[in-house]
């Protein structure tokens, strides 16, 4: 076999560049954590799917939107009350932990409460074990940033605006998220700020504390007493007990 001419060598390097890639072993870890994120978003269990069909159907046909968190709650009364019309054990759950905010030391500390609502249906599962299913309508939005990598931008397009997840999908969804918006900040020269990190934002769906401020008994004690009927119940997450120290600005 003769030896190749300078052509010859040219075009043996083109189709090689030119040919497909094993991803396999090409693929990046963003790349992967796409993939894992996509998987992890259509592993639905039976009760997942039914609700998510159940819930998209009703939202379609009575041509449900809102703008603002008074909007919203409205939205989730009615799709709560449909549920329940239905026959499940369906609530609106409040989230809320205290947060220690300063700027720098040496300035003023002050505290407040941070709340966060979205839905909840106990059903049973094929042990017939009680379980949580959670209905976000604003899944999506809870991880923005304003400025972010073109791998996490793909990530964050890819989550679903609508989430109904039980707790160990959705635990596992927000801390693959949550590691790629650390990965993004820090290539942005961001530095992430408490209220970024995993265990804060699991915090908004799986806390230690939670109370159903609808379709609960009246009178139920209240681990977070402001005047609202509602029942304190626990959660099978093992959750955190959330309070943190934040640093401006937010992000």
């Amino acid at each position: 076999m003769g030896s190749l001419g300078e052509e010859d060598l040219e075009k043996l390097v083109i189709d090689y560049m030119e040919s497909p890639i094993n991803v396999s072993e090409h693929m990046d870890k963003s790349s992967r954590a796409l993939i894992t994120l996509q998987e992890i978003i259509g592993e639905k269990g039976e009760k997942e799917q039914e609700m998510e069909e159940k819930i998209n159907a009703f939202i379609n046909r009575r041509r449900l939107s809102y703008e603002g968190d008074d909007e919203k709650r409205d939205v989730m009364k009615k799709i709560v009350s449909k549920l329940k019309s239905d026959g499940y054990d369906a609530s609106i759950s409040r989230t809320s932990w205290d947060s220690s905010f300063d700027r720098r030391e040496g300035c003023r500390v002050f505290r407040c409460t941070r709340k966060y609502e979205y839905i909840e249906v106990m059903v049973r599962d094929g042990d017939d074990v009680i379980k949580r299913v959670i209905i976000d309508l604003d899944f999506k939005s809870q991880f923005e940033l304003v400025k972010q990598t073109k791998a996490y931008k793909d990530m964050t397009q890819m989550l679903p605006t609508i989430f109904v997840a039980m707790e160990e999908r959705l635990k596992r969804v927000v801390s693959l998220v949550c590691g790629e918006m650390k990965k993004s900040m820090n290539e942005e020269g961001m530095s992430r700020p408490p209220w970024r990190t995993t265990r804060y934002m699991q915090a908004k769906w799986l806390p230690e504390n939670r109370r159903r401020v609808s379709g609960s008994k009246r009178g139920s004690w209240s681990l977070f007493d402001n005047g609202e009927d509602g029942e304190a119940v626990g959660t099978t997450s093992g959750g955190t007990g959330l309070k943190t120290t934040c640093c401006f600005p937010i992000f």
